[in-house]
């Protein structure tokens, strides 16, 4: 799932007088038991995909017993021969013993790339950070109304396991949840076999029947978003449990990648026992167990102030090869700072002690300070290769003038970008051009976004209707009707200072800009519930593959059978055209590398000419500030990670945090540090 970038923080206002800790709150509620419910539920689904199935294969056979196109034909005769695969196993949810497994499964495991951070990393002490978009968290919950928040990477995405996941500098699988993996002829079906070391941080097994409720869960009307249930219904045939230590997870279709791309996160059974009709309220503020190295403990939860991460006590993969050189601080704390200049006066002062700094006035004139020169705070810049964030202006096809398509190209020439990149980035990036860019082979290699011109945005508004220039300098229609929009965005000083730009910049093509900046939980519930015309907003998409479901899908759009718009779906800009939907889904559930290849292209073409948003800007690398007793691997960072925490490979020396504080007192300083790492950096036009 796509996740809210730090260009508009997807987090929520607590208000300050509440300072218990939270993760107490479930304890109010009755006791609640969803055994039986689950087992009801898993027989009751398995009819209900068995009576679907059988309706799908009379409907096929009764039309390719029709006349029909080669093409259909074609397209049919596949559907039915993959309907009659799936038909030998028609259960989605299966049970058998382990000496019913497969004989002929040929087992993989991923034990020869190289470690991951350093040797030299030490663990212990604690790292001081801040909560990014200064707003405390809306709940702990990573399923439900507001649960895929700002906040959650740090303790869900970029830190529970999954079965497998995806090397950070190789790219290639690596063993998490699961220490061997199968995958059966068919391309789609992956068995799994469960570490036997594997704990939650309970200190209870992980066991396969941890991810049977992950799916019940998924599957589950209780849960506030559909599209859990319509992409496990779309993407997967079906979950099977062999005993306790192996799984077997069933794709719609071959994928490449499949051991990564079929696998998902446990959800433990026994914390989710109480999973019912009140989930949202029963769980918002509960303390989950953990599969990674770190959690959140409840008096580590003071709301409104702040959330500790404590490291998992003989958490079971301290040991493992990839894992054995990350996750070495014994606690994180995350304070909330509601003012990005206070936050920046704290990392001077030494109470934040690492600041991932893109504000090129920050970094190019307030980081020249004694703390820098004396080489108290460390400054290094990383270029990584990761999937680009998709920041820029998305615009609501639901407001009738954004529905017109000449308003909206008109609307891409009228945003000045490139002013922003050269004045108020110090050049320091460059213009976004796709929707999924950072993908490598799968992101198109010569697609342009359209570049700022009055000339040719004054044309493309007046093929709108909008021509005659008004008193105030904005175009209107012959109705008296003025171009002008309101674009909402999460309040920062970075981001008022670019949008004032654009706003001026616009005017001359005839444009209004009315700017809405609002707190960012306020902004993010106004774009969730559609409201917005034009958002600023940015969305960070995952390995490996590209994904526009989400952003593009006709069912992400609006409510079935109507032309209300979905709330809480990242279809912010309400587009939906079901004749472009058929390829959406091919891209989805592509059987090849080429077919992802081929629809991304085609799709990001497609969008390009109806100028859906406007594309902002890319930075593919990262600037850190840090005190010097924060240490970093030689290389500093691992390749596919555009965030310098997300890997966890730093740690913390305490006899160079003495030394350094002794130092202080002493007036005595170091060499200062600016370090350069262009190892990933790729080539510009010109250099190639």
């Amino acid at each position: 799932m796509k996740r809210p970038a730090a260009i508009l923080a997807a987090s929520a206002l607590v208000l300050a007088a509440i300072f218990l800790s939270g993760c107490k709150e479930g304890d109010a509620y009755k006791s609640y038991d969803n055994s039986q419910e689950r087992e009801s539920f898993y027989k009751r689904f398995n009819q209900e995909t068995a009576t679907r199935l059988a309706g799908e294969h009379k409907e096929l056979e009764s039309a390719l017993a029709g006349e029909l196109t080669e093409q259909a034909r074609k397209e049919k005769t596949l559907a039915l021969d993959d309907l009659n695969r799936r038909l030998q196993r028609p259960d989605f949810f299966e049970f058998f013993t382990e000496e019913q497994l497969p004989q002929d499964l040929e087992w993989q495991t991923a034990e020869d790339g190289p470690e991951i951070g350093s040797p030299k990393a030490k663990k212990g002490g604690t790292l001081h950070s801040y909560i990014v978009g200064n707003a405390f968290p809306p709940t702990l919950r990573t399923l439900g109304a507001e649960g895929n928040n700002s906040f959650r990477h740090y303790h869900w995405d970029d830190m529970e396991m999954s079965l497998v996941l995806l090397h950070p500098e190789t790219g290639k699988l690596m063993p998490a949840l699961s220490d061997k993996w199968a995958v059966a002829a068919d391309g789609q079906t992956i068995y799994y076999h469960i570490d036997s070391s594997a704990r939650w941080s309970d200190g209870k097994d992980v066991t396969s029947r941890d991810w049977l409720m992950t799916f019940y869960i998924y599957l589950s009307e209780y849960l506030s978003e559909t599209h859990y249930r319509e992409y496990v219904k779309g993407q997967y045939w079906g979950v099977a449990t062999y005993g306790d230590d192996y799984l077997c997870l069933r794709m719609a279709t071959p994928k490449p990648l499949a051991p990564y791309v079929a696998s998902t996160y446990p959800f433990q059974e026994d914390f989710f026992k109480e999973f019912g009709p009140d989930f949202e309220a029963r769980y918002n503020w509960r303390c989950r167990p953990t599969t990674g190295a770190f959690e959140i403990r409840p008096e580590g939860v003071k709301k409104g102030r702040s959330i500790t991460m404590s490291r998992v006590k003989d958490w079971w993969a301290r040991d493992r090869k990839y894992y054995k050189h990350r996750f070495n601080p014994d606690q994180m704390i995350y304070n909330l700072v509601r003012d990005d200049e206070k936050v920046f006066q704290m990392v001077l002062n030494g109470d934040i002690d690492v600041y991932w700094l893109m504000d090129a006035r920050k970094w190019f004139e307030q980081s020249e300070v004694p703390q820098v020169f004396n080489g108290y705070i460390e400054k290094a810049r990383y270029y990584f290769e990761f999937p680009a964030i998709s920041s820029g202006l998305y615009l609501n096809q639901h407001s009738p003038l954004l529905a017109i398509q000449d308003i909206r190209i008109g609307l891409q020439y009228a945003s000045n970008w490139e002013k922003v990149i050269e004045f108020d980035l110090r050049g320091e990036g460059e213009r976004l051009h796709l929707l999924e860019a950072g993908y490598g082979p799968y992101s198109h290699p010569t697609l342009k976004t359209r570049p700022f011109s009055v000339e040719k945005a004054r044309e493309a508004f007046a093929r709108a209707g909008f021509s005659e220039l008004g008193p105030d300098g904005i175009l209107k229609d012959k109705d008296g009707r003025r171009l002008s929009f309101t674009i909402t965005y999460a309040k920062r000083p970075t981001y008022d200072a670019w949008l004032l730009r654009l706003k001026e910049e616009a005017k001359k093509a005839g444009v209004e800009f009315k700017l809405e900046g609002m707190d960012n939980t306020a902004a993010f519930g106004k774009i969730q519930r559609k409201e917005h015309e034009i958002a600023m907003m940015g969305w960070q998409g995952q390995l490996p593959f590209p994904d526009f479901y989400q952003g593009f899908h006709s069912s992400e759009a609006y409510e079935p059978g109507t032309r209300k718009p979905k709330p809480m779906s990242n279809n912010i800009s309400s587009f939906a055209d079901p004749a472009l939907d058929p390829m959406i889904e091919e891209n989805r559930a592509a059987r090849s590398e080429e077919v992802v290849r081929d629809t991304t292209w085609k799709l990001e073409e497609i969008l390009h000419e109806r100028a859906v948003w406007v594309p902002a800007f890319d930075r593919p690398f990262y600037r850190v500030l840090s005190w010097r007793w924060i240490r970093w691997p030689d290389d500093f960072n691992v390749r596919m990670g555009n965030d310098p925490e997300m890997n966890y490979v730093l740690w913390i020396d305490e006899d160079i945090k003495k030394d350094t504080q002794e130092a202080m007192k002493e007036g005595r300083g170091f060499p200062e540090q600016n370090r350069l790492f262009d190892q990933h950096r790729r080539k510009t036009a010109a250099e190639n």
